[in-house]
């Protein structure tokens, strides 16, 4: 087995491209440290949320695909609004809905992001299930609230948190194969008909690199400085595995994380990397 130091010497991390938005603070407020057990289940809900937003995700990318490719009218039909996007039994039943809210296209889709069924064009519009209408409510909400944009055009992604609560997430959206728009990523949280909370994972606009690897070096992940929580959160676990490239997450505590495949591991073999804040 190759040794940690041997590992590491042909490590490339790939540093961010650029920050859009505001310069960092000299002194960024230190995030309060957790207890191991508080540890433990901040890095196990990071895991879920993270795998349970690019699934979704995944699956809402893969369907547009699958529509587009049997009717090519779809890229063209304007009453699209947007899709709803629903797990049962493993796989994800993802709907295209109009203004009214009603669905006008849906599909089954697998985990893995292929067709499980045939694309269905409703020859009229059908009304939203239950769980349709309290998600795209919850979306609608969450795209009025006042957040600090980092890209012309957001996904976005509903989870259902129990009890009529929904956690809607905001993700800037790019057409750039090897840029990772990890900043501008914001999580509403929905109960009540309200918005009860929100939250940004960044300080600033920043965008990561996923760079090939090239003749001789062996590019093996990501790098960002985390400045606003002690460990690493959904967000940098959902584009880890949005860009298919392990995430080395430092935080002010001097921690290095990893995240490959969506799991997260405390680095302990290797020294602090430099910063660049997110």
């Amino acid at each position: 087995m190759m040794k940690p130091a041997r590992a590491w010497a042909t490590l490339v991390l790939l540093m961010p491209l650029m920050a859009l938005a505001q310069d960092i603070p000299a002194t960024p407020p230190t995030p309060t440290p957790l207890s191991a057990a508080d540890t433990t289940a901040a890095l196990s809900r990071a895991e879920r949320l993270g795998k349970a937003i690019f699934l979704q995700d995944l699956a809402a990318e893969r369907a547009t695909d699958a529509i587009r490719a049997k009717y090519r009218a779809f890229g063209k039909d304007t009453r699209v609004r947007g899709w709803i996007t629903e797990e049962h039994d493993g796989q994800y039943r993802v709907s295209y809905i109009d203004a009214t809210p009603a669905v006008l296209y849906r599909i089954e889709m697998a985990a893995d992001g292929t067709p499980a069924g045939e694309v269905q064009v409703l020859s009229e519009p059908a009304p939203l299930s239950a769980y349709e209408t309290a998600a795209a409510t919850a979306r609608s909400l969450a795209m009025t609230a006042q957040v600090a944009p980092c890209a012309k055009t957001y996904n976005s992604v509903a989870l259902p948190e129990g009890d009529g609560r929904w956690a809607v997430y905001l993700l800037p959206a790019t057409t750039l194969p090897n840029v990772v728009p990890l900043g501008g990523s914001h999580r509403l949280d929905i109960a009540d008909g309200r918005i009860t909370a929100s939250r940004g994972f960044t300080r600033t606009c920043i965008q990561l690199g996923r760079t090939p690897s090239k003749r001789g070096v062996t590019v093996v992940g990501m790098m960002v400085t985390h400045l606003l929580d002690p460990t690493p959160t959904e967000v940098h676990v959902y584009w880890s595995l949005w860009a298919r490239t392990p995430m080395y997450v430092a935080t002010t505590d001097g921690q290095l994380w990893e995240i490959r495949e969506g799991r997260i591991h405390k680095r302990d073999d290797v020294a602090q990397a430099p910063a660049s804040g997110s």
